[in-house]
């Protein structure tokens, strides 16, 4: 709806400039050029929300903002494996595979029964580990991952839980819950 009244407001807009650019016969071009170039602006911004996902004014903000989301989680995802294995790693790459959203959430009961609300997505993930020298890989394996010989990375490590927003300090913004293989 906010959409199509903006759209309606750009138009307007370009008739009036139009009609007021018709009524003065001596309006200078580079004014006529100022205001075809707002007119893009505005155009360029409106089409630049469309690769936004979520919904306008629903005051979600991490279920409105995907891409804040997978930030998120990639980056609570390699700090937990980062804590969690030390020095035993050197490297971790995280892949969100799924963000669930109101309906995927509604529609799957183990994360219904969690009421997620608005600074809460629940996520699956795929990560990979690089074992530092001398490391058993085994290690890094343990419950679903594979060892790639060919590229020395532990592959397919598959996780899945719940971004939250961190109630008890604000650094950092968010904290994940619920991580584990398995809801």
């Amino acid at each position: 709806m906010k959409k199509k009244l903006f759209i309606g407001v750009i138009i307007a807009m370009m008739i009036s400039c139009v009609v007021a650019c018709g009524a003065r016969a001596e309006a200078p071009k580079e004014e006529a050029a100022a205001v075809e170039e707002a007119v893009e602006e505005k155009a360029a911004a409106l089409n630049s929300k469309k690769d936004e996902v979520g919904t306008a004014g629903s005051n979600m903000p991490l279920k409105d903002n995907l891409t804040e989301a997978k930030i998120q989680i990639e980056a609570g995802v390699a700090d937990i494996f980062e804590e969690a294995f030390g020095d035993k790693i050197d490297d971790v790459k995280v892949t969100v595979d799924k963000v669930y959203n109101t309906e995927d959430e509604q529609a799957f009961e183990p994360v219904k029964e969690m009421n997620l609300g608005m600074n809460e997505v629940a996520f699956e993930a795929t990560i990979e580990l690089h074992p530092t020298e001398g490391t058993d890989v085994n290690e890094l394996m343990i419950p679903n991952g594979e060892f790639d010989e060919a590229s020395g990375w532990v592959k397919n490590v598959k996780r899945l839980g719940v971004l939250r927003e961190n109630k008890e300090s604000s650094e950092p913004a968010y904290v994940i819950t619920d991580f584990g293989t398995g809801w």
